[in-house]
């Protein structure tokens, strides 16, 4: 590593010994992970205390993050929220991923603030973000999405997903990615009910370009084993796993419920999604590395600079054991933990 940038990958010794050099001991060495859907971490929200939620999923080995703003705010919290992000200067922090206001309030785990859409807002949204937002989550059906969908396509810098939702295949258009995938999905009551027909989750598996996060917890609660296996058989490196946390949580429950009983994002960091991945699914090391690595780079757009570990791209670097203990994080050739 030299100016924070890998200028060799190579087998046998290294070139020289150095004070500098790292023993991985047998462990696990990946590129640093990216997490684009967060909301919190170390105790704190991005929208509360954006350092210390930051500074959690760092140690973590989350050297590129999107902090993710929630649907259920009030609008004026919404949008100090989202100028509070853009401020930001930490290294890793790629952009804001808006999860909302403007979604179908039949999904999610607390929808009372969910709000119809209204062109006014979303502009004030986007300049609130001083073009730091990288992806903005919106549900296709609701009134008013054509327009906000035209909005959001107009800006380059901007990925359109799709969430909370029970929208349809033609809904779809122009979209990129999905957010989490099986979860806050519909449609909730069939047309026969003796036929399995064909919803947002079926229409995004046969998909030939979507993108799908994944929240993948210890025990199968969000996504099961199965629903997982049949996703990355459909989808491959299109699959994403995502933390969707609101804080972490590095050795107790990886799940999260709201003060309702609800369901509610996790207590996860990447490292133990990746780590659950393999478990749940039985793919090789290197193929779960890649959902929260490689996968999340060609996305966003960045991966001829991160996401891998080769010569010339930034030095993003985990070391941690099977079981998703961090042992060493560099970022951008420095050394984290």
């Amino acid at each position: 590593i030299e100016e924070g940038v890998i200028s060799m990958v190579g087998n046998g010794d290294p070139p020289g010994e150095t004070t500098a050099d790292i023993d991985a001991g047998g462990r696990l060495v990946t590129p640093g992970f990216i997490d684009i859907h967060c909301h919190g971490g170390g105790g704190s929200r991005f929208e509360d205390d954006p350092k210390t939620a930051y500074e959690a999923h760092l140690r973590n080995g989350t050297t590129g993050i999107c902090p993710t703003i929630g649907y259920n705010m009030p609008a004026e919290k919404f949008l100090k929220a989202v100028g509070n992000i853009a401020k930001m200067d930490e290294t890793g922090v790629i952009g804001i991923n808006c999860e909302g206001p403007f979604i179908n309030p039949e999904y999610g785990a607390d929808t009372r603030l969910a709000r119809s859409f209204t062109i006014e807002e979303t502009r004030e949204i986007y300049a609130a973000g001083q073009g730091r937002i990288k992806i903005w989550m919106f549900s296709p059906e609701v009134k008013g999405a054509d327009e906000l969908r035209e909005f959001i396509c107009s800006k380059s810098e901007v990925i359109p997903c799709a969430g909370h939702t029970e929208c349809t295949a033609e809904q779809l258009k122009d979209i990129k990615l999905i957010c989490h995938l099986f979860d806050a999905m519909g449609p909730k009551k069939r047309k026969i009910d003796a036929i399995h027909e064909n919803g947002t989750v079926e229409t995004v598996l046969a998909s030939d370009n979507l993108y799908a996060e994944l929240i993948v917890d210890s025990d199968g609660v969000h996504v099961s084993a199965e629903l997982l296996k049949i996703a990355y058989r459909c989808l491959g490196d299109r699959c994403i796993v995502i933390s969707d946390a609101v804080s972490t949580e590095d050795n107790g429950p990886d799940i999260n419920y709201n003060d309702r009983g609800v369901l509610a994002g996790s207590m996860l960091s990447i490292n133990r999604a990746v780590v659950n991945m393999k478990k749940h699914t039985g793919i090789s090391w290197p193929e779960a590395v890649r959902l929260g690595t490689i996968n999340p780079a060609r996305l966003l757009g960045i991966d001829k600079t991160t996401g891998s570990i080769e010569t010339g791209k930034e030095a993003d670097i985990v070391i941690m054991d099977q079981s998703a203990k961090i042992h060493s994080v560099i970022q951008k050739g420095r050394r984290i933990v």
